[in-house]
């Protein structure tokens, strides 16, 4: 049996096609890591002409432009902040136009990540819309907080105006959250939109490479013999399945490990402690920090890719051919992304959410549900966020299809 798990993995490895998308994986780990510095800029103004720096270098300026702010957010810090920006509004009206670039740099940029979190907490309750920042005074700033719980509930009133049920849920949520909150700079949110990305990618990599695991063999007539050894039709099958999902495990880890290196070096390991309601929204529900919200979404990731791979084992199982095997591989792969972002509405969270490879893509993805939308989905009579049924149902469908593999693969011969 043993011997036979060795063949197996080592056959896998020598089809040219899985060499092809393996070394695609492991090169796009460190492509998709560091791209995002690349759109790092930063512009100043220089004998009247404003000139830009762009990648790292621009990365490690506006980090030391921010970093005498970095640290716990206090409310001392929003006031000053805050005083900063009035008093150049007051100077120059707004923050576009003729507003001198390098007064901009050094005394609204400094400040903008957190200004900009006391600017969309004192929103309008009624209406959503945030007020001017020279409306805002230093006594909201100093209650920074304490606005920080009241927006959440104005806002899942907002948008969750007549269900009583997930407005208390969610404040109940916000309530677990830890405060004070902490920023240290570096970090972006486009980070995340590339760990996002490729997630889907090494997904779809790695479904790819499994998609021909049977039906190929059926498509060659190579099956007929091999079910006619004495390892019979379950060991068979048991060992293609733990073939591709230690080789799908082990490439996960090696990518995945890659991609965190290189990605936290360049942007600075100690922004792995800033807080994701300072990073994306001060209203998002979970109380994590940059380094937690790594973990958990690359977690979910992981459940999304095994649930994904074994669906693709019980579509080679069931599948007459590669080319079946393959379309069905690649249909039900996007199928999530291009639902939810042409449909949107109930039944394409719903149909998200079934789907093995609904938590990861574009709009659709894990990431977003966590940090940007605030989507509840009714299961009987139980409301559930939706993050949280992106990592359970994708995990209850691992050995789910895992049997219905084995059970089509075992009942072909009959």
């Amino acid at each position: 049996m043993i011997r036979l798990y060795k063949e197996e993995c080592k056959r896998i490895l020598r089809t040219k096609s899985s060499l092809l998308f393996l070394a695609a994986a492991v090169a796009l780990s460190a492509f998709m890591a560091y791209i995002p510095v690349t759109y790092v800029r930063f512009t100043y103004e220089e004998n009247g002409q404003e000139m830009t720096i762009k990648g790292r270098e621009a990365l490690a300026i506006r980090k030391e432009l921010q970093i005498p702010h970095a640290g716990e957010v206090t409310p001392e810090k929003m006031a000053e902040g805050l005083k900063s920006y009035q008093k150049n509004l007051e100077i120059y009206g707004d923050f576009y136009g003729d507003f001198p670039r390098n007064v901009h740099n050094e005394e609204i940029f400094p400040w903008s990540p957190l200004v900009t979190r006391l600017h969309e907490v004192m929103a309008d309750p009624d209406t959503g819309l945030a007020p001017d920042y020279l409306e805002i005074t230093e006594a909201d700033a100093l209650n920074f907080y304490e606005r920080c719980r009241t927006r959440v509930a104005d806002l899942m009133k907002l948008e969750q105006k007549n269900n009583l049920q997930v407005q208390q849920i969610a404040v109940n949520m916000y309530d677990k959250v830890s405060m004070p909150f902490y920023y240290y700079p570096g970090y972006n949110t486009d980070m995340f939109e590339y760990e996002g990305m490729y997630l889907f990618l090494l997904m779809f990599l790695c479904v790819m490479v499994t998609a021909p695991l049977f039906c190929s063999e059926y498509q060659t007539g190579a099956d007929d013999i091999l079910r006619s050894t004495k390892y019979g039709r379950r060991k068979l099958a048991f060992v293609k399945i733990l073939s591709i999902l230690t080789l799908s495990i082990l490439l996960f880890a090696l990518c995945m490990t890659i991609f965190m290196v290189i990605s936290n070096s360049l942007f600075g390991w100690e922004c792995r402690q800033t807080s994701m309601q300072i990073l994306f929204s001060a209203s998002t529900l979970l109380g994590l920090n940059i380094g937690q919200l790594q973990n958990l979404v690359m977690f979910a990731g992981f459940t999304a890719l095994l649930s994904c791979v074994s669906f693709v084992l019980f579509i080679s199982s069931v599948s007459r051919n590669t080319t079946i095997a393959t379309g069905l591989t690649i249909a039900f792969s996007i199928a999530p992304s291009v639902l939810y972002m042409m449909a949107g509405g109930d039944f394409a969270a719903y149909f998200r959410v079934l789907l093995p490879s609904g938590a990861l893509g574009g709009s659709n993805s894990f990431t977003y549900a966590l940090t940007y939308y605030f989507e509840f989905l009714k299961l009987g009579p139980v409301t559930v966020w939706t993050p949280w049924l992106l990592i359970i149902v994708p995990a209850v469908e691992i050995p789910l299809f895992l049997w219905l593999t084995v059970r089509t693969y075992c009942r072909r011969s009959l």
